[in-house]
Order: C-alpha cells, then structure tokens, then sequence
C-alpha cells in the first residue's frame, strides 16, 4: 500500500503517469471512496451531513462520469481504470491539503485580519494551478493528447464541477427587497 501512495504522490508531483498505477477495480474503488470522503470532510461543516453528503456523490459522479465520457470520444475506454483512480486518488490527496488554507481563510476572515486572507488566497490560487495541472497530466497520458488539449480538459472538467455543484449545492442566497420610500 505504501508504494502505491508513494505512486499517487509521485503523480501528483508529476513525475508519473495514471499508467504507472495498477488496473485493479478495488484500488478505483478506493479511491473513489477517499475522493468522496475527502469532498463530505471539506463541505459537512458548512452545509451539514446531509447536503455534504449529496455533494460528495454529486461530485464523485461527475468525476467519473466525466473522465468516462472523455475517454469514450477517443476510444480508450480500456484505460478508464487507471485514469480513474488516478483522478480520484490525487484529487483526494490535494484536497487534503485545501483544509488547513480553507481554515486559514476563514481565520482571516474572522479574528485573523488581512495578514490571514491574503495569505490563503495567494495559497488557494496556487493550489488551483496545481490542481489543473495534475489534472492536465492525467488526461495527456491517459488520451495521449497534447498538453494543451489536456488542459482545455481539465478546465472544462473544473468549470463543469464548479457550476454544476454551485447550482444545486451553493445558490447565492435571495436578498429580500427592500421598499424604496
């Protein structure tokens, strides 16, 4: 298990390849599962157990479905074991990483002043370019595409997720009107 850690990490480090993991249905499985436990974690507290965890099967579904549906078009169906999770394996561990600069974050935006807020939205700006890069990496090797279709990809996949989950998740609450006197 150890050297398969090792192997998601070295992905996300971009060092490595979705076809550098083993094409076993249990690891997808797995990784799946941490992928939708790490997307309850970081949403229960703001939304609560029920919506967080509508929200993590939303976004593990559109994950898969998604990395299927491309993988599909070019005909390479065979390798959606791997770059699934891929995905779902070195997503999981990024987004471990986005707590503590979402807890930062939110610090700032509390007690911690400015110091705090700029500090983690410098981070989560960083964070989002790592992820659509790893991203990128998976779909370039997985489709065997170039970088820059890999990340009209990734992006895509991000603003699907993004507007999909804000749609049914995160609607900006309705200001009620007031009469003009």
């Amino acid at each position: 298990m150890g050297k398969i850690l090792l192997r998601f990490i070295d992905i996300c480090r971009l060092k490595a390849a979705p076809q550098d993991l083993p094409s076993s249905k249990l690891l997808m499985s797995f990784t799946l599962l941490a992928y939708g436990m790490v997307a309850l974690m970081l949403t229960e507290g703001e939304k609560g157990l029920g919506i967080a965890t509508q929200v993590a099967v939303v976004d593990t579904l559109i994950l898969a479905g998604l990395a299927y549906i491309v993988l599909w078009v070019r005909d390479f169906t065979e390798r959606y074991v791997q770059v699934l999770t891929a995905m779902a394996g070195c997503i999981a561990l990024l987004e471990l990483l986005l707590w503590p600069l979402l807890m930062m974050q939110q610090y700032g935006a509390g007690d911690g002043g400015t110091f705090f807020i700029v500090i983690a939205t410098i981070l989560l700006w960083a964070w989002l370019i790592w992820q659509v890069a790893i991203i990128a990496t998976i779909f370039k090797h997985g489709l065997d595409t170039s970088i820059w279709m890999a990340l009209i990809i990734a992006f895509f996949y991000i603003f699907l997720s993004y507007r999909v989950m804000r749609t049914l998740f995160f609607s900006p609450e309705v200001a009620t009107a007031v009469p003009v006197t």
